[in-house]
């Protein structure tokens, strides 16, 4: 969504309108953040918290380890790897729903 919450049409997702989105989900709109139970026990077996996985989705110097493609279900999928707590962290985004109302699921969490 743009600053006057009008949804964003684009197609392929660009890379800078994925990281938007993605950053706006992250800091405004955390329900629409869903963390799936593979990711949870990934999380929990590599000691990594929430607010690691949210600070990785909000930085700005996060970047693209895999870019946003689309997948067979007609979301997008990218990686996205950063630095929270000293450690670099690998998140595996799953975006839905982008021209309208997006919202993310977190596949995977690693550390790398």
């Amino acid at each position: 969504m743009d600053e006057n919450n009008q949804p964003i049409v684009t197609f392929p997702l660009q890379d800078k309108v994925a990281k938007q989105i993605i950053r706006d989900l992250a800091s405004n709109q955390t329900h629409k953040v869903r963390f799936g139970q593979h990711a949870k026990q990934r999380m929990t077996e590599r000691n990594v918290t929430i607010r690691q996985v949210f600070d990785v989705l909000k930085s700005a110097n996060s970047y693209f380890t895999e870019r946003p493609h689309l997948t067979p279900g007609g979301s997008w999928k990218c990686n996205l790897l950063g630095i929270a707590a000293g450690e670099r962290i690998e998140v595996v985004i799953d975006l839905k729903e982008c021209e309208t109302e997006p919202n993310a699921y977190i596949v995977t969490v690693m550390v790398k």
